[in-house]
This record gives structure tokens, C-alpha cells and sequence, in this order.
């Protein structure tokens, strides 16, 4: 029921551009700002804060270091006998970025090193690298690509998580994409398709021993197509389709069944800005996913939006919504099912003291159980811009997962005092 009604709710703003709320700290790609005032908090120049970067033959250099330190009152995420623990964050970065005229090239890297205190099991180090490029080709044409490679982990909040888990699930991920627009006037076309490769790493166990996850390794595939019409300042339809295959590496996985699926969506939505006001992106369609038995098919309504809304010159709100599929090691499910929807806010006290809260709701199903989780996300902080090398944030995050599966509730708090330096 929630999914049909917030469904009607985005077709309603897709369909008359009524104002709304919205999340993101990106700015729409059609987006036009008149002054300083009209940007969202975050986004807004300060040129008195804002890194220079180093500048490197055509390109422009910005590292950045990111250090942390943080009380978590239930590190493993569990209903009973939660074990807390401090733990310290570095997290060093670089983007170069190319400053020609027209066409554009970027490459990226970074790392972030998890050390615990006394759970010294749960220390890891995450890392990721990329480039991406457009070219502009003739009179409205352009090509893009991007390429990228990481080593991340789940979130011990994961329902793909166990109990007898010394640490988290690890995974590569290597992506690639490549695409091409076309648009010699308001209407326009973009095609492309990508793949990635996540290769699970296998997990050691409390009391030895090791959990394979060879079975969750997997290639997905997509292609995609989006038609635009550019009908006015600001305002741009779009009609988007895409078609995806995941094919796992281990043809059965650890429960016997083939993980393996096809899917597609349609979707219908507009990209907008209402003055300054209100600005960004929202769709509404539908989507299928296809498993073989006895794993369950998946359909239904398909909708994301991301919105940010002007409230007054120094205060911005978001909104949020989409619905995700995401896939699950757990036995009988053919696909962990989420519909999110999430409130946020950047409040300018002064101009180098932005104070932030954001509420999230997450609702998962897993289609073939009848297990069902809801996950409530509430936080506030602040952030301090020093000068243009340094600023200083705090933190507060509460999480909790509310489900009807035995034993696997939780609550969660945690704060987090950072400095971040920047060139």
C-alpha cells in the first residue's frame, strides 16, 4: 500500500511539476543559478572556504585527508549483549580533473582505514580508484566513459550478514560504462550500457574457519536508452528504458537454487527547476525481474525521486524516494526488495557554520519469505569551514532494524568527531 501511494504522489509531481521537497547534493543537469543564493546550502560557492587544488599542466589537482574518531554503542548490530567500541577513520583522496573548455577527464582514488580499539577484528581498509570522460562530438553530440575498481564491505547491518561472523562481508566491484547524447535542439537522445564484475571474498568465522561466499560472485550486465524534450527553461521530460542480466559465477549457491536473473524497466519523469526554488529529478514507471524456480518473479511499480527545495536563502530541505533491488543470500528469497524515502536539511547559521539533519526510512521485503524489515535512519550534525584547507564536523546517527524474524532487531547510536583537510 505505501508503494502505490507514494507512487501516486510522484505521478502527481511528475505530471503537473508541483513543488516538492528533495535530497542530493548534486545539482540537476539542467540547473541554472542566477546568484550565490540560488544554490543549495552545500552546493554554494564560498570562495573564502572552498579548495583551489593544485594545478597540474591542464589539469587541477585536489587532494583532500579525512581523520575521524567514533563511539559506537553496538558495533556488531545485535539484539542482546551489544559490544561497543571507538574507533578512528583515515581517509586520504585525490580527484585530478582536466580544465579545458569543453571536454572533460577525471581520475579519482582514495582509501578509508577502519581501526578499532578493543574489536580489532572489525579493522579493515576500504579502497577505490577511476576516471571518466565526456567528448564533445560535433553539434550536440557528446560520448562518455567511465572505468573504476574497489574494495568495499557490507554493513554489519547487512541481512546478508550471520551470527558467527568474525567480520564483515568483502567484495570487489569493477565497473565500466560507455554512452553517447545526441541533442541538436530541445530534443534529445542518450544510449549506453554497462557491466559490472563483484567478486565476494570468502569471511572468517568465530572459532576458525572460513564462510564461502564464492556463490555470490556475479556479472550484471545493462543497456539502457532515455529520449528527452527539452520543453521550456528548466523543465525536461524524459521517457527512459533499460534492460539488465545478472548471471552468478556458481550456477547453485549455497542453498541449491540458480541466483541468476533478467530484468527491465520503463520509466516515465522530469528533470525541473521551479525558479530557484525547487530543482531536480523525479520518475515514475515499472520494472520486472525474472528468477528461475522456485525463486520469485518480482514486478510493479518502479519510482525515484531527489529533490532539493529553496526554503529560504539559508535554508535547504530534501526529499527522496526510490525503489531497489538488491540481491540476497537468504534461503527462500529471491531479491532483497527496498523502498526508501528519506527528509533532509542544511541549515546556514553563519556562512562557515552549516548545522544538518536528515530522517530515512527504509522498507524491505524479500520476495518467497514472509520476513519483513523497517529500518528508521535519524541524525543531526554540524559542519565548520575553518578556512580553505580546514574544516571541522560533528555528528550523531541513530539506526535501528525492526523486523518479525526472531533475534535480528537492533538499535544503534553513534558519534563522530571529524577533521578534514583539503588543497
Amino acid at each position: 500500500m505505501a508503494r502505490v501511494t507514494f507512487g501516486l504522489v510522484l505521478a502527481g509531481i511528475v505530471f503537473t511539476g508541483g513543488a516538492a521537497f528533495g535530497q542530493d547534493n548534486s545539482a540537476p543537469s539542467n540547473a541554472v543559478y542566477a546568484s550565490d543564493e540560488d544554490y543549495p546550502v552545500m552546493l554554494r560557492p564560498r570562495p573564502e572556504f572552498d579548495a583551489k587544488g593544485i594545478p597540474f599542466g591542464g589539469f587541477r589537482l585536489f587532494p583532500t585527508l579525512a581523520l575521524s574518531g567514533s563511539y559506537d554503542d553496538n558495533v556488531l548490530r545485535a539484539q542482546t549483549g551489544a559490544l561497543s567500541d571507538y574507533f578512528f577513520t583515515e581517509a586520504p583522496a585525490i580527484r585530478l580533473q582536466s580544465q579545458w573548455a569543453e571536454d572533460s577527464l577525471e581520475f579519482y582514488g582514495g582509501a578509508s582505514n577502519y581501526n578499532y580499539l578493543t574489536l580489532t577484528q572489525e579493522n579493515l581498509v576500504d579502497w577505490n580508484a577511476g576516471a571518466d570522460s565526456r567528448i564533445v562530438v560535433g553539434d550536440g553530440g557528446s560520448i562518455f566513459g567511465a572505468a573504476s575498481a574497489a574494495q568495499l564491505h557490507e554493513l554489519l547491518a547487512s541481512p546478508n550478514t550471520v551470527g558467527f561472523q568474525k567480520s564483515p562481508n568483502r567484495y570487489f566491484q569493477y565497473h565500466g560504462e560507455a554512452g553517447a547524447t545526441f541533442q541538436p535542439n530541445r530534443f534529445g537522445l542518450t544510449a549506453g550500457g554497462s557491466a559490472d564484475n563483484y567478486i565476494y571474498q570468502d569471511t572468517a568465522l568465530n572459532g576458525g574457519g572460513v564462510l564461502n561466499n564464492k556463490d555470490r560472485s556475479y556479472d550484471e550486465y545493462q543497456g539502457y536508452g532515455k529520449a528527452f524534450y527539452d520543453f521550456s527553461p528548466g523543465y525536461s521530460a524524459f521517457l527512459r528504458g533499460s534492460y539488465d542480466t545478472r548471471q552468478f559465477t556458481v550456477h547453485l549457491d549455497r542453498t541449491g537454487v540458480d541466483r541468476s536473473s533478467n530484468g527491465y524497466r520503463a520509466d516515465g519523469g522530469i528533470d525541473l527547476q521551479i525558479s530557484r526554488l525547487v530543482s531536480g529529478e523525479v520518475y515514475i514507471g515499472y520494472l520486472k525481474q525474472d528468477f528461475t524456480a522456485p525463486l520469485k518473479n518480482v514486478s510493479g511499480l518502479d519510482y525515484n525521486a531527489k529533490l532539493d527545495w529553496l526554503a529560504t536563502p539559508l535554508l535547504t530541505v530534501h526529499l527522496t524516494g526510490a525503489r531497489t533491488l538488491t540481491p540476497t543470500t537468504l534461503a527462500g528469497a529471491s531479491i532483497e526488495d527496498d523502498e526508501s524515502y528519506g527528509l533532509a536539511a542544511d541549515y546556514e547559521v553563519l556562512r562557515n557554520l552549516i548545522f544538518q539533519g536528515h530522517a530515512k526510512f527504509v522498507d524491505s521485503s524479500y520476495p518467497g519469505l514472509t520476513r519483513h524489515d523497517q529500518s528508521p535512519d535519524l541524525g543531526v550534525g554540524a559542519k565548520y569551514l575553518i578556512n580553505e584547507y580546514l574544516s571541522a564536523d560533528i555528528a550523531y546517527d541513530y539506526t535501528q532494524r525492526g523486523t518479525n524474524s526472531p533475534g535480528l532487531k537492533f538499535k544503534d547510536n553513534t558519534v563522530t568527531i571529524g577533521l578534514n583537510l583539503q588543497d
